[in-house]
């Protein structure tokens, strides 16, 4: 039996915020992240633009404020190209990155990143409490709580909340702003 690994693609959610001086973008993935764009790297290094491409425009910061989010991916309906359909004729389409590409070109956004790994090794430090000390008091395993630490391993609420209030004898507050 052939064993298929099906990927998600990745989808954009939401636009957080655009720099137009910087030509940079934040977005929110559907897997949870956000990430921020370098458009001046990608158009500059990446793609090597030219003033003979269309694209050439997004180095404009007005024109690159310009952007929307459409069908999932980021859009500018002010820089078109020609794509010749199915049936032959030409037709005018706005420039559109497919979202995976944007991911594989994008980085974690560090004003937005939320690491519970970090989190959770500032609050056992200032508990003056050892990764196995607080594995124990938890009912969890030093290495859980060392791949935690290091932002290699995924928590769900519960367990957090165990490790919180059990292993650090603090209370786990959650809040959305």
């Amino acid at each position: 039996m052939e064993n298929k690994t099906h990927k998600r693609l990745n989808k954009i959610l939401r636009i957080n915020r655009i720099d137009k001086k910087k030509l940079c973008v934040s977005i929110l993935f559907s897997n949870g992240e956000d990430r921020i764009l370098d458009f001046e790297n990608i158009l500059k290094k990446e793609w090597k633009v030219t003033k003979a491409d269309p694209e050439y425009k997004l180095l404009n910061p007005v024109e690159f404020a310009k952007v929307k989010l459409e069908r999932h991916t980021l859009s500018w309906s002010n820089i078109e190209f020609n794509i010749k359909g199915l049936d032959g004729k030409k037709t005018k389409a706005p420039f559109e990155v497919g979202a995976d590409t944007l991911f594989e070109l994008s980085e974690l956004d560090p004003q937005l990143t939320i690491s519970i790994g970090s989190i959770l090794w500032k609050a056992r430090l200032a508990a003056k409490l050892t990764q196995h000390e607080v594995a124990v008091l938890s009912g969890t395993s030093r290495t859980y709580i060392t791949r935690l630490e290091s932002d290699k391993q995924e928590i769900e609420i519960m367990t957090l909340k165990k490790i919180v209030e059990a292993g650090l004898n603090k209370h786990l507050t959650i809040s959305i702003r």
